[in-house]
C-alpha cells in the first residue's frame, strides 16, 4: 500500500471540500497519489498547495512527477519525501521530521517500546487507570479542545482550527475517535485520533496533573495503538518532531520511527518557472538551506 498521510487522504479531501476549498487529484502513475488544494486569491488568481505529497513508494522521483503537474498559478509543495533539489522550484523552508508508528500485534508493538516508556505504561496499569474509546462528540469532548487551546496559548504554537475537527467528524462519520483515560471514573487524559485507513493521525491530546502522576498518556496511546491495529490500520502518524524535547522522546520511545519530509518549495508560473530552474535555493543566515 502507498503511504497515506492525513493531508493526502480521501477523508481530508471531503473535509476541505465541505470547508469551501477546491481540491483535485493528480496522478502520474498507478503507484502515486497527489491531492492538490486550490484557493483563488484576488489579484493573483489560483494558488495551489500540495501538502505531504506526492505520495509513492520509496525511490519515487518527486521532481519528475512535479514537473509533469502543469497548472496555472503559483504552486507550493510541502513534499512528503526527502528532496535536495526540485528543478523549477525555490526552497522556502527546510525539511521537518515526523514520527510514524508501525502497528502490529500487541506483542510486537510492546517489544518495540523503549524500556522507560514500557515502565510508564506499567505505572499507569498498576495505578488502576482505565481507558475507553468513543466516537468524537463536540459537546461531550469539548473539555479536550479547551485544554488544547490553552496549551497552544501557553506554548506559543497553533494547531488545526477547531472547525476542522468538527467538519472532519461530520464528513467522515466514525473517523474521529477519542481515547480517554480515567482514574476512579474521572477523566485524567485523552487524545483524539483522525482515522483515514490504512493510516490514522494523532490530532490533539491533553493530560491533567493526575494524568501526569500516573503516566496516563502512555496508557492512552497504547490503547489507541492496540485498537487501531485490531481495526486493520497499519500506521499511526504522531506528527512532527520539532516540539519540546520531552514530547519528542515520548513519541520515539513508543516505537515510532523518524521520517524526513522534503521541505517546502515554491514554483512560480509562466516564464518565472523557467528562470527559477537556474536560481539557487534561498539560503538561511547560517549558510544552510532554509
Amino acid at each position: 500500500m502507498l503511504p497515506c498521510p492525513l493531508q493526502q487522504s480521501d477523508a481530508f479531501a471531503r473535509t476541505l471540500t465541505a470547508l469551501g476549498t477546491q481540491v483535485s487529484w493528480l496522478t502520474t502513475t498507478p503507484d502515486t497519489r497527489c491531492l492538490v488544494q486550490t484557493r483563488h486569491i484576488r489579484w493573483i488568481g489560483p494558488v495551489h498547495l500540495i501538502s505531504r505529497g506526492p505520495v509513492a513508494r520509496p525511490g519515487f522521483d518527486t521532481a519528475a512527477a512535479l514537473d509533469r503537474f502543469d497548472m496555472p498559478g503559483p504552486l507550493v509543495v510541502n513534499a512528503d519525501q526527502p528532496a535536495d533539489h526540485l528543478p523549477g522550484f525555490l526552497r522556502l523552508a527546510k525539511s521537518k521530521r515526523v514520527a510514524l508508528l508501525p502497528l502490529g500485534t500487541p506483542a510486537k508493538m510492546r517489544s518495540a517500546l523503549h524500556g522507560k516508556w514500557r515502565n510508564a505504561l506499567r505505572r499507569a496499569e498498576r495505578a488502576g487507570v482505565t481507558t475507553d474509546i468513543h466516537t468524537f462528540d463536540p459537546q461531550q469532548h469539548m473539555w479536550i479542545i479547551t485544554a488544547d487551546l490553552e496549551q497552544q496559548a501557553q506554548r506559543g504554537y497553533r494547531g488545526w482550527p477547531t472547525q476542522f475537527l468538527s467538519t472532519f467528524a461530520d464528513q467522515n462519520p466514525g473517523a474521529a475517535q477519542v481515547v480517554t483515560a480515567r482514574l476512579e471514573g474521572q477523566p485524567i487524559a485523552a487524545m483524539i485520533l483522525l482515522c483515514h485507513a490504512p493510516w490514522a493521525t494523532y490530532h490533539i491530546g491533553t493530560t491533567t496533573t493526575a494524568g501526569r502522576a500516573t503516566s496516563a498518556h502512555a496508557l492512552t496511546l497504547w490503547r489507541a495503538m492496540t485498537w487501531l491495529s485490531a481495526q486493520g490500520y497499519n500506521t499511526l502518524d504522531l506528527g512532527t518532531l520539532n516540539g519540546p524535547p520531552g514530547l519528542t522522546r515520548f513519541k520515539l520511545r513508543s516505537g515510532a520511527q523518524p521520517q524526513a519530509l522534503g521541505g517546502t518549495w515554491l514554483r512560480l508560473p509562466g516564464p518565472m518557472r523557467t528562470l527559477s530552474r537556474y536560481w539557487p535555493s534561498i539560503q538561511s543566515p547560517s549558510g544552510q538551506n532554509a
